[in-house]
């Protein structure tokens, strides 16, 4: 669906069930609509909950389908740089930082590789023989704190704990990592933030002032696949009757309710 099909089909919708009682939505509202509900679909394919047949991502073809120009893969190896940058704010001695992408959407899996020496000495054959992957469990600082302050529970070699960290400021995200040994790689796959839908140049349009979604402000066309386009316009319309005819919007949602 081009932006102008969104567009206009937007105005169909919404116009057929608010009618003329209801205040017009200019370009910029449209697409903020637009892109709050490709947000909201997204997120609710990963929850079960948050979609009518209770299914995550895995159980539906369609699914996979859908989303699957958004899912990305990225290589982390240890920095000693960016290590340093942080390590000073580190919750633990055992801990290191990486970075992964800003567009880290939903981490689908996620692995590192670990080193079981400590030596500087050795060649690149024999340090490559004392590391193995191993899997990343992501914690709740609670978690983690149970752990750390268990003197029964040892740390587990087996596995990496990830820490979410700020990320404030920068062009990437930060993720603390804890293992007793060197973790010297995180790999993961991710789902990519989606781009926003942005239906017409908001310089040109809106002359004078400065508009944006997620910093951009140029023409952008719905990148997911075009199966979901029909669901991203029904429900954008639907976040629009909630703001403006919230009485209406019971006739909306049942009408989407055949949807997925």
């Amino acid at each position: 669906m081009t932006n102008l099909e969104f567009s206009n089909e937007f105005d169909i919708l919404y116009n057929s069930i608010a009618t003329n009682a209801a205040p017009s939505i200019d370009l910029y509202e449209k697409s903020v609509y637009l892109t709050k509900a490709q947000e909201e679909l997204v997120k609710n394919y990963f929850n079960p909950k948050g979609n009518k047949y209770q299914d995550g991502f895995e159980n539906s073809s369609k699914r996979r389908n859908d989303l699957s120009q958004l899912i990305k893969g990225y290589n982390s190896t240890f920095s000693s740089q960016i290590n340093d940058n942080f390590k000073q704010y580190a919750i633990s001695d055992q801990s290191r930082f990486f970075k992964i992408p800003k567009s880290v959407f939903l981490i689908l899996q996620e692995s590192g590789k670990i080193s079981c020496s400590n030596s500087i000495s050795l060649t690149d054959e024999e340090i490559e023989s004392q590391t193995r992957k191993v899997s990343v469990r992501p914690e709740t600082y609670d978690e983690y704190n149970v752990i750390k302050n268990n003197p029964f529970k040892k740390a587990d070699k087996d596995k990496i704990i990830r820490l979410d960290y700020s990320s404030e400021g920068l062009d990437y995200i930060i993720v603390e990592l804890i293992n007793p040994f060197n973790i010297i790689e995180y790999n993961i796959r991710y789902v990519k933030y989606p781009s926003p839908i942005i239906l017409g140049d908001f310089n040109t349009a809106f002359s004078g002032e400065s508009l944006s979604i997620n910093g951009e402000s140029s023409s952008t066309s719905c990148k997911l696949n075009d199966s979901m386009h029909r669901e991203i316009l029904d429900r954008a319309v639907e976040l629009a009757l909630a703001d403006y005819r919230p009485e209406l919007l019971p006739v909306k949602t049942q009408m989407n309710s055949r949807n997925e």
